[in-house]
This record gives structure tokens, C-alpha cells and sequence, in this order.
């Protein structure tokens, strides 16, 4: 019981809160804290420790950007993983204003936003190429006005490895999983911090988190 992963849920819909709450409750390494249907409720009844707390877009947009950021000060030992997101950039990007340290789209299996809470309550946000993509974007753009920065267009493969460095691979680990050679993964990797005008993995989180370039 002690390496469960602890889970809450924000979910306008009792009768989805409900039955999402259940088939989480049905994975033998996670463990559902409380189910809420807004960030009033969390508020009056905060859930205590390390957990991933998933939030529901269409809630959160009910709640307003204001209650979702005081549940974010609130509760610092959690990290929101936001889901039934619209595949659009504004909302995609809407997700890292508002603090979530992760986000689903609207079309995730199950299984995917399951994995996807497993992924962040280890340290290694989950994210698909398409969202990967809207981040990456986003963060390029938040240049000095002065210099504004074009929204990169990447390959396939460029958002393969940007997939699989969002994962906390290596290098080394990402040349075996797509069977590169060491060097060209490097290339690959310098060719997409040039892009997203970054200089390291650690910059891009940074300026996701702050919200500056």
C-alpha cells in the first residue's frame, strides 16, 4: 500500500466524477483520495500529501483562472495533471498559465490518462508530440518582443525524441529505443534546442513553469 500513487479528481459531473473515480480505483497501484466537483470544494476539504490531482478543463474553466491558481498555492505537495483538454494550442498552453503540470488530451484512452498520472507522480510529465509540440512552440515565442520568434515546424522524428526526452530519456537511451546512432541524436537535439530557441532540458521546464522565456 505504501508505493501507491495518491490520486484526487475535479469533475463538474458527478455521474463522470463518480466513474472515473471507480475505474481509478480499480488500479492496483493507485489509491483515490477524495472526488470533488470544483476548486471550492478542494478548498473546504484539501486533500493532505504528495498526490496527482486531475482536473477536469471544462471544470476548471467553471471554476476560473482564480480559484484554480489559489488551489495550485493551496496544495503544494500536489501536481495537476489536467485532461479532457481540447486539441487546440490556447488550451494546450491555458494548462501551463494556470500551473498544471501536465496535461491530457480530450481523446486519451483510459489507459493513457492513467499512464499519463503515473508518468508525473514519478517526476516525468507525460505528453504526446501534439501537445509536446504546442509547448515547445510556446515557450519559443515567449522571446523579447523585440525579437519575436517564428513557431517552429518539426519532422516526425524531431518530436519523436522531443516525445521521448519529455519521458527523462537520455541521449544514449533515446539512440536504442529508436536505433540512432549516439551522435545523431545529439544533432538532432542541438537542431531542436536551435529551433525552440532553448539550451537545455532544464530551461524548457523553467520557462513552461514561470511563464518566461
Amino acid at each position: 500500500m505504501g508505493d501507491q500513487t495518491l490520486v484526487a479528481v475535479v469533475h463538474g459531473s458527478p455521474p463522470l466524477r463518480d466513474g472515473l473515480g471507480e475505474l481509478l480505483g480499480r488500479q492496483s497501484d493507485l489509491r483515490v483520495l477524495r472526488l470533488y466537483g470544483s476548486a471550492r470544494e478542494v478548498l473546504e476539504h484539501l486533500p493532505e500529501g504528495e498526490h496527482v490531482l486531475l482536473y477536469d478543463l471544462a471544470t476548471a474553466h467553471k471554476d476560473g483562472p482564480a480559484k484554480v491558481m489559489k488551489v495550485r498555492e493551496s496544495l503544494p505537495g500536489a501536481k495537476i495533471l489536467m485532461f479532457n483538454v481540447t486539441d487546440d494550442d490556447q488550451a494546450i498552453i491555458e494548462c501551463v498559465r494556470i500551473g498544471a503540470s501536465g496535461c491530457v488530451l480530450q481523446d486519451a484512452s483510459l489507459e493513457e490518462l492513467v499512464d499519463a498520472v503515473r508518468s508525473l507522480a514519478q517526476g516525468k510529465p507525460s505528453a504526446s508530440p501534439r501537445v509536446l509540440t504546442s509547448l515547445f512552440s510556446y515557450v519559443a515565442s515567449l522571446r523579447d518582443e523585440d525579437h519575436p520568434a517564428l513557431v517552429p515546424k518539426l519532422t516526425e522524428r524531431e518530436e519523436q525524441i522531443l516525445q521521448l526526452m519529455a519521458e527523462g530519456l537520455s541521449n544514449q537511451e533515446i539512440a536504442r529505443k529508436l536505433f540512432l546512432q549516439p551522435q545523431t541524436v545529439k544533432n538532432y537535439v542541438h537542431l531542436l534546442f536551435q529551433k525552440l530557441d532553448v539550451h537545455s532540458r532544464l530551461e524548457v521546464i523553467r520557462s513552461l513553469r514561470s511563464g518566461r522565456r
